[in-house]
């Protein structure tokens, strides 16, 4: 198993099983097992090791692509080596003779070993937790492999028995390295309290509908195994659903189980309420009641470390455990009251919000007990007498759901006086597949309950009572610089983000794509806040050269504007200069150098503040990273980060590190890259570039060497790594490394050394720019520069200049870093700074500071308005030219109560949702009109339908999209022909001119009021659609919108004032109740149970999770049917017909091919409704999460279908409480969601009937009349 100079031979997994008398014993033999981690859990009470962490993984560079097997080998093989039973992460550091053990981070044991020489270091390579981030299992699968791993292959698995999924990597042995293993010095602080006395608990698993018995298997046992030393537990399972539960059905539970039910089924609250007083009965004796939640798996100690908080804190009343997610990230440790945007009740309220989900399991801050306002319902202890106290005072009696009622729980602790907690100590791993939702009737009643409360709570917490809008970049350095600012600005003041696009369509969407999901979510909810609330403060926080990104800063606003800028030459533009003097109240800068810059070009030295740039400390800890083990890595490995442009200056670091280690191959050079303009990455391209620099030098040396595809003999290695990283690729690798260089002329602050200087790394820097106000050579090695005018075709860099650095002194730099023995002091001095100083929680103080002081002497005054002439971004021509046109004054000539109205939409024969949309509404709005009363339509059609359209009337007048005149001859014929108003339906791609601008051009020019109706509203806006929809708005008379939802987001994404927008709901058919029986009956589907998903099928449509979800619903239901009505969309052309045929291809599987019906004939309306009333349940599996308004769920609501849905806007707001929300690009989930439905016959019974009253009074009639009235309004004389 082991040879010297090598890393185990366990590639090939013939490692042997060793079993040891003792677990001291197994810990020592570990520690001698060159790059051993403890990976499977324990299981049979013993451990098993598997050496996989020191392996250096080479070409084609599977760090990156690692292969998926479909098939494996049998488990029996493995049963040492696959884990079993639970998660656990354990960890050995060894240090000064002592073997430490830790379990989950809490240090568990402490061993006398004495070192050997074959010892090395513990913690290389890829680490359990990595493997199991990489996919997210559902621990009760288990699938039998079939194929034997080759030799130098290793597989990992998150799940209890074989995997699901699992990630197979082709492995290579190497060198053992020298250095010494680290202690974990965060991880120490931690040791886990002595054995807490009576340690014994009832533990309550409640047993709904929902919860697969299955899981009881694993999670009974588990309990009573893993609850910790000396601590008993005695389990009762609160079954309060229909199915019936006995111990026969849980493995090993006949004596240690009891079973309580009561008479009636229950919901959630109202089933813990009923267990916790029978526990007080049935276990009187017991000091303490937990509730655990059936998709748990407890990880070892779980009710010690609770116990022993609880008793350590005497004003605790509750506390609760850490709740991880399959891959190790945390899902809960305590919520916070914050206000969010309530969709079911169209406004702002007070919510619990997560504080900590996506971080890291080890995150700092989860790593000690905290007290929290409130914690969600998986998993928690109190002591019994508190318990019946709770009850008594109306604990879970609300029917509030397992999501808001511990928040009420906590609520009504912290109204006596009492505390709760969380527990790092008490850790359990949620094994669920999907996200359960809440009912909106539950969020009302809590809202009724403790909503006037918690504003009044929030009110007070507030430093002031201003209104801050924070306008950020949604990604890149600006962007991710504010998200920093605002983590724990939030809850202290009144704050919104006004983000132009939403992950994942912004600027940068590596920031957001994988960072923390609380992190995210601060702001996505932030965003959503309502932006028809007054700012009394502004942050531009953008580019400095985009001072006017619209829709902030607002102009002729009285609102305090504080430009946050940086940049990262000798000067700015004398015109972005004169704005900062003239135009913003405050400008503030990262560092002293900034506001130099800024004072030297005029702006007022009273104007100018410096608030440094800052990062998480916690998160960018290196003590919660396992270092990965990096292609070919050598003694000394280094880390670049750039992009291939101008500003960069990655020839003189390639030069000077070629130059310092010439025939040196113990070093490594990590170049992560981008191409610049933005291009497809290339690796080979960047290497090439490479090669291409070096053979133009005029050095020998130089033009001799060749980096790739073979590199020369004796140069030191230059590795680019495969793809442009993510943020949190980028901090593994950091960690990873040992050195950063950052090459570049201009280094405004240097984010990336700030992120490395966090990870404990010294870097090589210049001091140039803002780096001076924090490098300091205690840390750094540094590098002098030369002031060297721009040579760029960037205009707004003219006449500046930027440090270009000393090659020769790069040159010293690296060799210095060779030869030093105090890299690892170094290291430690650059965290202490960032800690000291640029810690996000450090310097949001100091924003808050100073916003304090601005509302207590800026604001206390009255402000008047004044106008910005900001420069705006370039957008193209067109747009600008309709925004430039004058509107003429509106002419109201209507004299007799007959309206003519002309409308301007697609319509048949042409498919599209609009086309309907339009015919629909007509239908029915003409008949409500006074009489004598006209409508026209002027059909948009595309340019080749000329001259007349199929089945159209001959006289009918059309526009074609791209013609210009016929726009010009519509508007002319409507000004003079004596219509009244005008009818715009807008969607972004059925309007000609650049990115639709000319329906701006086409409103500017009617002299009749306009009624702009908008149909969609994406997240992925740029500026030309965000001026255009700013400039149609302001050129009508009223904007229809279908949802106070979108009304919302028109304002808080899109910057439209309210004043003129109307909410009114999408229209829908009568549809008559009939027994779906019939209905099938008609259509040959007679014994069937149909699901259905129609419309013009394209790949955002999401047909095929379906059809993977498919398998195992038909397996358990053989009569299921799913009816796919619709043909490729029209207006997508290839990629939509590719798409269909694939749909075609996997319904051919053999365990589906007779439970999937395409319908591909056009259908009318009569026959469509008939598959609409046949269907059982509909599924809305789209992976668009922008839909504001389907057609299709507004159908199936009308016809009362119990609906399956991902929730995209619309579908999120209508179907909570209504309808089964999956989540996005989830087969499992969707499988979860749909059997659900059909394994309970009374739920699918309760969302027809609540889908079909939720849509009373939304029928075409009832529109129309909505119509009616704003035309007779915006046509009448004032």
């Amino acid at each position: 198993m082991y040879k010297p100079s090598r890393r185990g031979q366990c590639g090939d997994l013939t490692l042997r099983v060793i079993r040891t008398a003792t677990f001291s014993s197994a810990l020592r033999l570990c520690v001698r097992i060159p790059g051993c981690t403890v990976v499977t859990r324990n299981s049979e009470n013993h451990m098993a090791f598997f050496c996989q962490g020191a392996y250096t993984l080479e070409d084609p560079d599977p760090i990156w692509s690692s292969a998926v097997l479909q098939h494996a080998p049998p488990f029996q093989n493995y049963a040492w080596a696959v884990s079993v039973k639970t998660w656990n992460h354990f960890a050995l550091t060894y240090h000064s003779g002592l073997l430490h053990f830790y379990l989950n981070g809490i240090l568990r044991q402490t061993l006398a070993v004495s070192a050997s020489s074959d010892f090395t270091r513990l913690d290389l390579g890829w680490s359990p937790r990595w493997f199991e981030s990489a996919f997210q299992g559902d621990l009760r699968d288990v699938h039998v492999w079939r194929r034997q791993l080759q030799h130098n292959e290793v597989v990992m698995t998150v799940l209890n028995e074989l995997p699901y999924s699992d990630h197979v990597l082709h492995l290579a042995p190497a060198k053992l390295p020298s250095a010494a293993p680290v202690l974990k010095s965060a991880w120490t602080r931690h040791v886990l309290p002595n054995q807490p006395s009576n340690c014994a608990a009832s533990v309550l698993v409640p047993v709904l509908d929902h919860t697969h018995i299955d899981l009881l298997q694993t999670v009974v046992p588990s309990l009573q195994q893993y609850a910790g030393d000396s601590c008993q537990v005695n389990v009762l399972l609160v079954v309060c659903a229909r199915q019936n539960v006995n111990t026969t059905r849980v493995k090993g539970a006949h004596d240690s189980v009891r079973i309580i039910q009561p008479e009636v089924q229950l919901r959630w609250d109202a089933c813990i309420r009923y267990g916790l007083q029978q526990a007080l009965v049935l276990d009187s004796e017991t000091p303490h009641v937990a509730v655990v939640a059936a998709s748990l798996l407890p990880l070892q100690g779980w009710l010690s470390g609770l116990v022993s908080d609880l008793q350590q804190h005497s004003n605790a009343s509750a506390v609760f455990s850490k709740i991880l997610f399959v891959n190790g990230t945390v899902k809960a440790y305590g919520s916070r009251f914050e206000q969010v945007y309530d969709d079911y009740l169209a406004r702002q309220v007070v919510r619990p919000v997560e504080m900590y989900a996506g971080y890291p399991w080890n995150y700092g801050p989860t790593m000690k007990t905290m007290a929290v306002q409130a914690a969600g319902c998986s998993a928690w202890l109190m002591r019994s007498s508190g318990v019946n106290k709770l009850l008594e005072g109306g604990g879970f009696s609300l029917s509030l759901g397992s999501y808001l009622a511990c928040s009420d729980m906590a609520l009504r602790l912290h109204q006596a006086g009492r505390t709760v907690l969380v527990s790092p100590l008490s850790s359990f791993i949620d094994t669920a597949t999907r996200t359960q939702r809440e009912d909106p009737a539950t969020m009302q009643t809590f809202e009724q309950t403790w909503g006037p409360s918690l504003e009044a709570q929030y009110v007070s917490g507030l430093a002031f009572n201003a209104t801050v809008t924070w306008v950020m970049q949604c990604g890149g350095p600006e962007g991710s610089q504010a998200f920093n600012h605002v983590q724990h600005l939030e809850g202290q003041l009144r704050l919104r983000a006004q983000v132009q696009r939403g992950w994942p369509f912004c600027e940068h969407p590596d920031v957001l794509q994988d960072m923390p999901f609380s992190f995210s979510e601060r702001v996505y909810r932030l965003r959503r806040l309502s932006a028809y609330l007054p700012s009394d403060i502004v942050i531009h926080h953008k580019d400095y050269r985009q001072l006017a990104a619209w829709p902030w800063p607002p102009n002729n606003s009285s609102a305090y504007l504080i430009g946050r800028y940086s940049w990262d030459v000798d000067r700015v533009h004398r015109q972005w200069a004169e704005q900062m003097r003239n135009e913003i109240d405050e400008v503030w800068v990262p560092s002293i150098w900034h506001a130099t810059s800024l004072e030297q070009q005029g702006v007022q030295a009273e104007k100018i503040f410096v608030v440094p740039n800052s990062v998480d400390a916690h998160f960018y800890d290196p003590d919660i990273w396992d270092p990965l083990t990096l292609p070919q890595q050598r003694r000394l490995s280094f880390l670049t980060s750039f992009r291939m442009d101008d500003r960069a200056c990655w020839q003189a670091v390639l030069v000077a590190y070629l130059k310092a280690f010439r025939d040196n191959t113990d070093v490594s050079l990590y170049v992560h890259t981008g191409t610049h303009p933005p291009l497809p990455y290339r690796r080979d391209h960047v290497y090439e570039a490479m090669n291409r620099f070096l053979r133009g030098n005029n050095d020998t040396y130089l033009r001799s060497v060749s980096l790739y595809p073979r590199p020369s003999s004796g140069v030191p290695l230059v590795y680019v790594l495969e793809h442009e990283l993510t943020q949190l690729e980028l901090l593994r690798i950091c960690a990873s490394v040992d050195v950063m260089i950052v090459p570049t002329r201009n280094d405004g602050w240097g984010v990336p050394y700030m992120e490395a200087m966090s990870l404990g790394k010294p870097v090589i820097a210049t001091t140039w720019g803002g780096l001076a106000d924090y490098i300091q050579p205690d840390f750094a090695f540094l590098v002098n520069f030369t002031m060297t005018p721009i040579r760029t075709s960037d205009k707004g860099l003219r006449g500046a200049a930027w440090g270009e650095p000393s090659v020769e002194r790069l040159i010293d730099s690296f060799k210095k870093a060779y030869d030093s023995k105090d890299l690892v002091d170094m290291g430690r001095n650059a965290r202490s700074r960032v800690i000291e100083r640029y810690d996000n929680e450090i310097v949001s103080s100091l924003v808050l500071e100073r916003l304090t002081e601005i509302t207590e002497s800026e604001l206390s005054g009255n402000r008047s308005a004044k106008a910005l002439d900001m420069a705006k971004d370039q957008i193209p021509l067109d747009v600008v030219m309709c925004a430039m046109l004058p509107k003429p004054h509106v002419r109201l000539n209507r004299t007799t109560p007959a309206l003519k109205v002309a409308v301007v939409s697609t319509a048949p024969p042409r498919r599209c949702g609009i086309a309907i949309f339009n015919s629909a509404l007509l239908e029915y709005l003409q008949p409500l009109l006074p009489q004598g009363s006209s409508v026209e339509v002027f059909p948009l059609i595309w340019d080749t339908e000329m001259p007349a359209l199929s089945g159209s009337a001959p006289t009918q007048r059309a526009i074609r999209q791209e013609n210009y005149g016929d726009y010009v001859s519509t508007a002319r014929a409507i000004n003079a022909e004596g219509f009244h108003a005008a009818i715009l339906q807008h969607e972004f791609g059925i309007w000609g001119g650049a990115e639709g601008s000319l329906i701006v051009c086409f409103a500017k020019m009617l002299e009749v009021p306009v009624v702009s109706v908008i149909h969609s509203l994406s997240d992925n806006l740029g500026d030309p659609q965000q001026y255009i929809l700013q400039n149609l708005a302001a050129s009508s008379k009223a904007v229809v919108v279908m949802s106070e939802s979108t009304r919302n987001k028109l304002g808080a994404f899109h910057g439209t004032p309210s004043d003129n927008v109307v909410v009114l709901p999408h229209g829908t058919p009568v549809i008559s109740a009939v027994n779906p029986a019939v209905a099938k009956a008609m259509l040959n589907l007679t014994g069937r149970t149909v699901l259905m998903t129609n419309g013009l099928i394209n790949p955002m449509k999401g047909v095929d999770l379906v059809l993977q979800a498919l398998p195992a619903i038909v397996e358990e239901f053989p009569y299921v049917l799913y009816l796919i009505v619709g043909e490729p969309h029209p207006d997508c052309g290839t990629p939509c017909a590719n798409y269909f045929a694939e749909l075609v291809a996997a319904a051919s599987d053999h365990r589906i091919v007779n439970h999937v019906r395409f319908v591909t004939k056009f259908l009318d309306d009569r026959v469509l409704l008939q598959y609409v009333q046949a269907a059982d349940i509909y599924i809305l599996p789209y992976k668009d999460r922008i839909t504001t308004n389907s057609g299709t769920l507004t159908m199936a609501l009308a016809a009362g279908k119990a609906i399956v849905s991902t929730p995209f806007d619309h579908a999120a707001a209508v179907l909570a409480g209504r309808g089964v929300l999956v989540d996005f690009d989830s087969p499992v989930s969707l499988q979860d969601g749909i059997l659900e439905l059909l394994r309970d016959e009374s739920l699918m019974t309760k969302y027809q009937r609540e889908a079909r009253e939720f849509l009373l009074g939304h029928d075409w009639r009832s529109i129309a009349k909505g119509y009616a009235s704003l035309l007779a309004n915006i046509t009448m004389r004032s």
